[in-house]
């Protein structure tokens, strides 16, 4: 009878006891730096099922302010199947997000949590997502394949006989990202037996295997992986050197590890500045200089440039673009790897704009809502537009008002935090860049003027370093605004390398062409003028 009663207590336990199939830990390297660890566990559940379990950590600093980021993924799968679901907790220096994700008949259902708000997606879809762990068995399937296939070549050569043209080492899947909410295409190809050094001066040997996906593209990532298809290094070149290294356990538990991370040596944003040769050529303060002349010279100078045509066609082209390319090289190679653009400082200038905005373009109405981050309802927005006069139109006074009124709000300048939604910002009146803009935008999507945030690059006396500001659209163009340096004062001169809607449930990305155009170009002072 004991043992019946204690059966009965124990079977909700044996019924969802778990098998541990995988169990990994990675280190990630920038710039040769720890900044983080991965641990990936997996098991086979008793019902048949695939949990997979990966939790990151990141920790770097801003400026020299501490900053950490931990993202913990819960993955739900068939065992060689598709995913089912997919749980995300995201702390970024104590800001919290959650994602969860459900396939449903037709695509996936997905749920964005943070603080109080919510919001509800759905992605339909064409192609089924796959897990982390089936990726992995069919990673592990074409490593076979391909160690097979090496072998019957051999004996093809030696006998003359048989068909072996079928295997081209190819494997193309779709993943699920928590991060960019949306369905990503991954393409691996396999390289052949080799081997790739880390920065650290470790040389790992295996089959070579080039990744590619539709989150990063024009971005290939080698990596190492054992013949039995562990992952044991890679690295991806994104200006900078991002590495991960497979370790052989807990970095946190070993004391022989050389894998802990020291924050006082911890990699620094700061260092993600071009520095200038020949600024100091240039009056101080920054402010006296009405425009420059500079050149980029390096492998990034090819994203800069796209970045720059796009930002004069916004602009409104020609001489009434702040930022715009003035010569090109006549030799297509180096016209490839060097540009010449001229900044200019430019204070807004426009007619007034009518409020709400009528007859706009159809691709900038969308930047007049709000959205998941943006609560323009909050009746904060009202009382601090009432202190630039604002009515049924604005004009250039009182959109240069808005712009002084936002970074004497925001009394604490502090990259403490990660990218702070419209409530915080409010609520805490702190943060750096990013912050400023998204008050701002809020502000000007009140008054229902389109504006969304740009960010580029910043000339000041450190060099050119990443930063965020404003775009409103008047007048058939976009014109800038920045509230994190009124009028231009003291630093004034940018270059843009993309924009974002913060309306958009996840709009705070790590803007891939930074990288790019940082760890691959290098600058100098030309020209100025006062």
């Amino acid at each position: 009878m004991k043992r019946l009663l204690l059966l009965f207590f124990l079977l909700p336990l044996l019924l969802h006891a778990q098998e541990k199939i995988e169990d990994q830990w990675y280190s990630l390297l920038l710039q040769s730096k720890a900044v983080g660890y991965v641990h990936q566990t997996t098991w086979r559940t008793a019902d048949g099922l695939v949990r997979s379990e990966i939790e990151q950590t990141l920790k770097i600093r801003r400026f020299g302010v501490p900053f950490s980021l931990t993202q913990k993924d819960v993955w739900i799968e068939e065992e060689g199947a598709g995913l089912i679901s997919l749980s995300s907790q995201l702390d970024m220096n104590g800001q919290l997000q959650s994602v969860e994700v459900r396939t449903v008949d037709g695509g996936l259902q997905v749920q964005l949590l943070r603080g109080t708000g919510e919001e509800q997606l759905f992605l339909p879809l064409d192609d089924e997502p796959l897990g982390v762990y089936s990726v992995g068995q069919r990673l592990r399937r074409l490593i076979t394949a391909q160690r097979v296939h090496k072998a019957q070549r051999a004996l093809k050569t030696e006998n003359a006989s048989g068909d072996y043209s079928a295997y081209n080492g190819e494997l193309g899947y779709h993943l699920f990202s928590p991060e960019s909410l949306k369905v990503e295409q991954i393409q691996l190809r396999i390289l052949g037996h080799g081997e790739l050094d880390d920065s650290l001066g470790r040389r790992y040997e295996g089959v070579l295997v080039e990744e590619r996906s539709s989150a990063l593209p024009g971005v290939v990532t080698t990596a190492v992986y054992s013949e039995e298809g562990r992952s044991l290094y890679s690295r991806t070149p994104v200006g900078l050197a991002l590495e991960i290294l497979r370790l052989d356990s807990d970095p946190e538990a070993s004391p022989k590890t050389d894998r802990r991370i020291d924050l006082t040596d911890v990699f620094d944003v700061a260092s993600l500045t071009i520095p200038v040769r020949r600024l100091e050529v240039l009056p101080q303060p920054l402010e006296r200089v009405h425009g420059v002349t500079v050149a980029f010279r390096g492998g990034g100078a090819a994203t800069l440039r796209e970045a720059v045509q796009a930002a004069e066609k916004d602009l409104g082209g020609g001489q009434s673009a702040q930022t715009r390319i003035v010569s090109s090289p006549g030799d297509a190679r180096r016209d490839a790897e060097e540009l010449f653009v001229y900044l200019e400082r430019r204070q807004f200038q426009s007619e007034p704009i009518a409020s709400p905005s009528n007859l706009q373009p159809p691709e900038v109405d969308r930047y007049v809502r709000g959205g998941f981050h943006l609560d323009l309802e909050d009746p904060r927005l009202a009382e601090l537009l009432s202190g630039c006069g604002t009515g049924a139109t604005i004009d250039p006074a009182q959109a240069i008002c808005l712009e002084r009124l936002v970074h004497e709000y925001i009394e604490h300048k502090s990259l403490a935090y990660g990218f702070a939604g419209l409530k915080e910002i409010l609520d805490r009146k702190a943060g750096d860049c990013t912050e400023h803009a998204l008050l701002l935008v809020a502000l000007l999507r009140k008054l229902a003027v389109p504006s969304r945030l740009a960010y580029g690059l910043i000339l000041t006396e450190a060099g050119f370093i990443g930063h965020a500001w404003v775009e409103l659209f008047t007048g058939g163009k976009w014109h800038w605004l920045d509230p994190s340096f009124p009028e231009g004062r003291p630093y004034g001169l940018k270059i843009r390398l993309g924009v974002m809607d913060p309306g958009e449930p996840v709009w705070v990305r790590l803007s891939l062409s930074l990288f790019q155009v940082v760890g691959g170009v290098e600058a100098e002072i030309l020209d100025w003028d006062r």
